[in-house]
């Protein structure tokens, strides 16, 4: 009966086992290409991410950490030991515009043809360190694919999600054999329809990703970051847009579970913190009101005044300056405590367009106004007469520098 050798990543043989009934090989195209090998051991072998096997179907690695499951009758452990195409272990690194350098993005769009986008997947792979024997990966675009440009967002995506969602988006499909990536359409004979109820029983979903991560790409939220935090390499970046977050310290582009870890071990998930920015908590002083007429247009034609109160407040603690807001975006601030603790709401700064320098050079503290836009954002207009501010509570303003 014929063997087959499980070996670590160095090449050292771990196990050699027979091809036992219950052994399979499958293939989705997109969806799955893996081998399962069926045997038992007296004692466990622990089978790290990069052990492989080399057998008639190709080369297949361990791209997830699994246990064997233990036999009360014998007392030995039983392996379903899946192993899944070279290629696969791609879902557990983050596809990034900018691999060779240390920025890394959480989120950006791209708009280029298919080729320009595959190209980015061969510099990811590049970066890693990948290749197919020795040989570099390339791709080919069959001649049934319109390489034309399209938008892609690309938003925290691993390397072979994102060529299929590329393949998705070119109406084609993917596939890998040996070192080249394909995009075309993978068939042969005749077409065939398959619908469920006639010829298909169900149809069930395969992701290729694990939430099972070894190093963590950390991201903050997007709020208070200037456009020039972390600026990324103009000699790379061509027509992207970056989303800017931010970042792990300078030096620390991502957070291992344990030191010396191989680039196999290396299972890459990205973990966003909105609740984390650069912040500065104030405290709302002299609150008071002004009276707002809106004027209502009823069914019939007629008009109403509804008057209600909005609030201003002041904050003595901080010198604002029309300048800080960040280009494109809304100042808003949410309170941190009082009666509105947890809310959000737009605020407009120096409602009334004071100056904000006096002649002397000095800060003219008349500019230092806010008012609260009212919003019905949570059921009802708020603020109103049960749910308003007052003096003492804090609350975290953003959208300034």
């Amino acid at each position: 009966m014929e063997q087959i050798d499980i070996k670590d990543i160095s090449g050292a043989i771990l196990l050699t086992t027979l091809i036992n009934e219950g052994c399979k090989r499958k293939f989705t195209l997109m969806k799955e290409d893996y081998i399962m090998l069926k045997f038992s051991l007296e004692n466990p072998i622990y089978f790290k991410l990069g052990s492989y096997v080399e057998c008639n179907f190709g080369l297949f690695e361990v791209c997830d950490l699994q246990k064997p499951a233990f036999n009360t009758n014998t007392a030995g452990y039983d392996y379903e030991l899946r192993l899944d195409a070279y290629y696969w272990k791609w879902k557990n690194k983050i596809f990034k515009y900018t691999p060779e350098t240390t920025g890394q993005e959480a989120s950006w769009n791209l708009t280029a043809p298919l080729d320009v986008q595959a190209g980015i997947v061969l510099r990811n792979l590049k970066a890693l360190g990948y290749t197919y024997k020795g040989q570099d990966f390339v791709f080919s675009i069959d001649s049934t694919v319109e390489n034309k440009s399209q938008l892609m967002s690309y938003d925290n995506i691993n390397i072979l999600d994102a060529c299929f969602e590329m393949a998705k988006k070119w109406d084609c499909e993917c596939w890998v054999t040996e070192n080249i990536i394909h995009f075309g359409r993978c068939e042969s004979g005749d077409a065939v329809d398959f619908e469920i109820g006639k010829n298909v029983q169900e149809m069930s979903q395969s992701e290729s990703r694990s939430t099972y991560a070894t190093r963590i790409y950390a991201f903050g939220s997007t709020k208070n970051i200037p456009s020039d935090y972390r600026p990324v390499d103009e000699t790379v970046v061509v027509n992207d847009v970056v989303q800017r977050r931010l970042m792990l310290p300078e030096g620390t582009p991502y957070i291992d579970a344990y030191p010396d870890m191989t680039t196999e071990e290396a299972v890459e998930q990205v973990v966003i913190f909105d609740e984390v920015y650069p912040r500065r908590t104030g405290i709302m002083s002299d609150v008071t009101t002004i009276e707002v007429t809106d004027k209502v247009e009823n069914e019939d034609g007629t008009t109403t005044e509804e008057k209600w109160n909005a609030y201003r407040f002041r904050d003595t603690g901080v010198n604002f300056s029309e300048k800080y807001i960040l280009p494109g975006q809304e100042l808003r601030i949410r309170f941190a405590s009082g009666l509105l603790n947890g809310l959000e709401f737009a605020v407009k700064f120096n409602p009334e367009g004071k100056p904000e320098i006096l002649e002397d050079g000095g800060w003219n503290p008349e500019a230092q106004l806010w008012e609260i836009v009212r919003n019905e954002d949570y059921g009802r207009p708020l603020p109103g007469d049960l749910l308003f501010p007052q003096d003492g509570p804090e609350y975290v303003l953003s959208g300034w520098d």
